[in-house]
């Protein structure tokens, strides 16, 4: 019994010193007020990055600027562009391409008119022959038909440019329509030509 009583004292002496040390471990470990000192980190790399921000002034180069000129012929990645037949519409003699590039598959066909619809239908009409719905505000120099002779007579290559960087009175549509969708509208623009102008009946139904 008395055997038994000490075992109980022992024991219930390590679970008070257990919990006390427990109580110092947590009140060492928090600080428990407030501190304007930053807490401690066992690996600080991260803590503070070097580094170079915009405008800033730099000590390490001779002309005191942190931003760099990049070096010559430096092309952005993903814009260097090597394929002039696609890019620019032209060979390697620098003249328009007489093909698109891009074969003219049905999904070509099908992205290009949808594409025409939204860019060129405004000025050159739905079935691109020059009625779009710009020539009802008198539109001082009327649009294309992209059935005249002339236009016809265009390598899809020009057809490209005049997309990318406009004509006359047309703007610059570079901005608005990637590279690949221009070509869509090319092989487009080559089916309506190819299906001829539409005739009274169809202008008709069409407006009505």
């Amino acid at each position: 019994m008395i055997r038994s009583s000490g075992k109980y004292l022992a024991s219930l002496r390590w679970i008070r010193l257990s919990v006390l040390a427990s109580l110092v471990l947590l009140l060492v470990g928090c600080r428990g007020t407030p501190s304007e000192k930053p807490p401690i980190h066992l690996n600080p790399n991260m803590d503070n990055q070097p580094k170079v921000k915009a405008q800033s002034e730099s000590h390490f180069f001779a002309d005191g600027q942190s931003m760099r000129t990049p070096p010559e012929n430096t092309v952005a990645r993903g814009e260097l562009r090597e394929d002039a037949r696609l890019y620019q519409g032209r060979d390697a003699n620098g003249d328009f391409v007489t093909a698109s590039p891009l074969p003219a598959t049905p999904v070509s066909l099908e992205r290009g008119r949808e594409r025409f619809g939204i860019y060129c239908s405004p000025c050159h009409g739905a079935q691109g022959d020059g009625t779009g719905a710009i020539t009802r505000y008198k539109y001082p120099i009327p649009p294309t038909s992209l059935y005249e002779p002339r236009v016809a007579a265009m390598s899809d290559g020009e057809i490209y440019t005049i997309i990318s960087d406009g004509i006359r009175n047309m703007p610059s549509y570079k901005a608005q329509i990637p590279v690949v969708d221009r070509w869509h509208i090319v092989n487009y623009v080559r089916e309506l030509q190819r299906q001829g102008p539409p005739d009274s009946t169809q202008m008709i139904s069409a407006a009505q």
